[in-house]
């Protein structure tokens, strides 16, 4: 565990640094104030916690350590001017996505990797009356007054799934330019990557079935995986915004610019082709017009606006699709899953 005052002078001016970086790593829905640890979520979560634990999202915060990742982590650290290959676990930029952090007073410190809190946000305005069986006997009610309160439920496909944009679409240039960081997680796809090891699913309508990780419904897939496509457009938009270093030597603009050209000219029409041309839901058409209409070599107020009127049309979908009406694109989502679903014994 790394523990560092917030009254460091050098650490509150590299937090100044990234706050009013223009280029900056995407602001995180994980507030450290607000995280209280994996642990409280094992009293009711056991098989999702056994999930988690063999997952690399709980390894992430051994990056500078795994013999696999670990040269990649000292050559990225040393061309960003770290000290050392630790202090990856004390850097915003890198801390930001590669661990869990926690605040209490002014000492931040690294609990963990990518854990439950970095993807349903932090837990202590929620915890409480998401376990509270005594006086909410509803499993359903629970959930509902949960999210009222912060928690990031699959039930809003948006909120959680940008949370893994976040990290999974770099937004820093110089991270890219500079450290040689790969601009995105290489064939990082939704669906298929949700549903491999980091699948937890032991929920179906409110009833728990402790002695199975069941695959979420087809319906559910498809949504993920148009979502999915949705936020890489939206997400590739605002690094393009968010780079200023122009010309083939630098590879971020270059990885969001090619990113979102393959979207608005290929897959995105390939989607609603599937989904039968001008009987495609209408938020699909109208964020591939927003897109075509978006110079994707423009300044950065018009590249910004553009993801902002998709991001609109991506909640719009969300609120208006449950999957039953999508079957057009099964045979897009990719079946080969990114690892193994974890499975009780």
């Amino acid at each position: 565990m790394n523990t560092f005052s917030l009254q460091s002078p050098a650490l509150v001016l590299l937090g100044l640094a990234f706050a009013t970086s223009v280029c900056g790593q995407a602001i995180s829905t994980l507030h450290p104030e607000r995280v209280i640890g994996a642990e409280r979520c094992e009293k009711c979560h056991t098989q999702e916690l056994q999930s988690w634990r063999v997952s690399q999202h709980a390894r992430s915060d051994s990056i500078h350590r795994d013999p696999k990742t670990s040269l990649k982590a000292k050559e990225i650290a040393t061309k960003m001017g770290l000290r050392s290959v630790n202090e990856i676990a004390t850097n915003q930029l890198c801390t930001e996505c590669h661990f869990t952090r926690q605040q209490t007073g002014n000492v931040l410190k690294v609990i963990g990797g990518v854990s439950c809190e970095s993807c349903h946000g932090g837990a202590k305005d929620w915890v409480d009356v998401h376990g509270d069986k005594e006086k909410i006997a509803s499993h359903e009610d629970r959930i509902l007054k949960s999210i009222a309160a912060g928690m990031l439920n699959p039930r809003n496909t948006y909120q959680v799934a940008e949370n893994c944009f976040s990290c999974h679409v770099a937004r820093d240039e110089k991270l890219i330019n500079v450290g040689g960081h790969p601009a995105r997680s290489e064939g990082f796809e939704l669906a298929s990557w949700s549903q491999g090891e980091v699948r937890h699913h032991f929920y179906t309508n409110s009833v728990r079935h402790e002695k199975e990780n069941k695959e979420v419904p087809q319906a559910f897939k498809r949504v993920l995986f148009t979502t999915g496509l949705l936020l890489d457009l939206e997400h590739s938009l605002r690094g393009l915004a968010a780079g200023v270093q122009k010309g083939n030597q630098f590879p971020f603009r270059q990885a969001m610019g090619r990113r979102a050209f393959a979207i608005i000219s290929a897959e995105l029409p390939a989607v609603i082709e599937k989904l039968g041309g001008d009987a495609a839901p209408a938020e699909l058409k109208q964020i591939l017009a927003i897109a075509k209409a978006t110079n994707l070599g423009g300044d950065a107020a018009t590249v910004i606006k553009g993801a902002d009127d998709i991001k609109a049309q991506i909640e719009m979908f969300g609120q208006n699709n449950d999957g039953s009406g999508l079957a057009g694109v099964d045979g897009l989502i990719p079946t080969k899953l990114r690892g193994t679903p974890f499975q009780p014994k």
